[in-house]
């Protein structure tokens, strides 16, 4: 079971920590676990399957009662049914209507479509459940095409605008995202949300290409004191990747936390360094937790 924090499921589903704790007194759930020290924790199973309702109904009963029945399914499929079916109404929602105009190369088009979404969604969930979604079926029905060319560079243009309104860093936080990704691919995309969600929460993402030369990282990094690194891009070297990576180390003086997000290391058992979801919410919410000093991921010790 992977369990998240208050502020952290709060933030998943667009609420705030106290309509989340109420909806726990009124309707009997989500179900948090108590720690030791008397801190809810709540299933991120039930977490999504809340987030999926609400993107059904607005109605906060409703909402739980389909949330309830699908986090209780077990193997037989119902699970499996009840998502299929919310995603299919998500299709012929927002994220059809967004792939269609960009298929058209309707900007004001597409523009209106996410401005309606966030008067339903936060602006995180409009990233993830109708921007992406709507780019990863154009990149999976044209890829290479003309118009998916166009729709990267309006969706890169959105992010963009989006990230010059974010509020300052106020956590004492920072992050460096190596970025490695192609031009173009979504990937990087997911990149640019990953930071997005990073400064509205507070925390300052330092995002980087991986062609740096390990001695500039180590330089520039040596003035800000990074608290996780963040690996991203998939056509890196390894062996380019891990002088950059013990650059970074020797920039924080000592261990840092490692991650990967749609990034090189994919298998966990083989590198010791954490996957994150490849949702950016999802993402963000597992990085605060790192940075917040909660269940910490492996931590690359820097060479002497």
């Amino acid at each position: 079971m992977t369990a998240i924090r208050t502020t952290a499921a709060a933030e998943l589903l667009g609420v705030s920590a106290s309509t989340l704790r109420s909806w726990e007194r009124r309707y009997g759930f989500p179900t948090p676990q108590r720690t030791d020290g008397g801190h809810r924790q709540y299933e991120l199973g039930e977490i999504d399957a809340l987030r999926d309702a609400l993107g059904r109904t607005p109605d906060a009963a409703t909402a739980v009662a389909i949330a309830r029945r699908g986090a209780g399914a077990g193997g037989n499929g119902e699970l499996d049914a009840l998502r299929g079916g919310l995603r299919s109404r998500t299709e012929a929602g927002p994220v059809d209507r967004l792939r269609r105009a960009l298929r058209r190369y309707d900007e004001p088009d597409a523009d209106r479509v996410v401005e309606e979404s966030l008067h339903l969604r936060s602006l995180e969930r409009s990233v993830d459940e109708v921007l992406l979604p709507a780019l990863d079926g154009l990149d999976r029905e044209h890829p290479g095409s003309v118009e998916y060319a166009f729709a990267w560079r309006w969706a890169s243009r959105w992010l963009a605008a989006a990230t010059r309104t974010a509020p300052p860093a106020h956590r004492p936080h920072v992050v460096v995202m190596l970025d490695g990704t192609a031009a173009c691919s979504l990937d990087a995309l997911r990149v640019q949300a990953l930071d997005l969600a990073l400064r509205r929460a507070g925390v300052l993402p330092v995002t980087v290409g991986a062609d740096l030369q390990p001695s500039e990282l180590s330089r520039a990094l040596g003035r800000i004191d990074p608290h996780a690194l963040v690996l991203s891009g998939r056509g890196v070297p390894l062996d380019r990747l891990g002088r950059l990576v013990f650059a970074a180390q020797r920039a924080a003086g000592g261990e840092l936390p490692v991650l990967d997000f749609h990034g090189p290391l994919l298998e966990r058992r083989t590198t010791g360094v954490e996957r994150l979801d490849g949702a950016p919410l999802v993402a963000r919410s597992r990085l605060l937790q790192v940075l917040e000093g909660d269940d910490a991921p492996f931590r690359v010790r820097r060479g002497r």
